[in-house]
């Protein structure tokens, strides 16, 4: 069973000194589902408008619009955020240094 990650964990190191931040993405969640329900309706009407002028749109936005707005699409989002667990990203730069670990 796949599950979200739970915390990220960003340190900045520089010349002043380390910055360690810890972010809880598991309170994120209700915002966001929140912030979806808020904007429903706009998601809903920018839906049917694309729907009713598709013959006027290119080809590569066309599909992209038909596999976000399909199962297989939020499928595929959620997959690729569940496997975000383990992620680890490390950039240095001279005396400068940004690591981002995904738990």
């Amino acid at each position: 069973m796949k599950r979200l990650p739970m915390l990220m964990r960003v340190q900045i190191h520089g010349e002043e000194g380390k910055f360690p931040l810890w972010l809880p993405l598991f309170l994120l969640l209700p915002l966001v589902l929140a912030l979806l329900i808020i904007l429903s309706p706009l998601i809903f009407i920018a839906i049917i408008v694309l729907r009713l002028r598709r013959r006027h749109l290119s080809p590569i936005v066309r599909a992209s619009f038909s596999i976000l707005c399909s199962v297989r699409g939020i499928r595929a989002a959620f997959d690729v955020l569940c496997s975000m667990r383990g992620l680890r990203v490390d950039v240095c730069n001279g005396n400068k240094r940004v690591y981002v670990s995904v738990i």
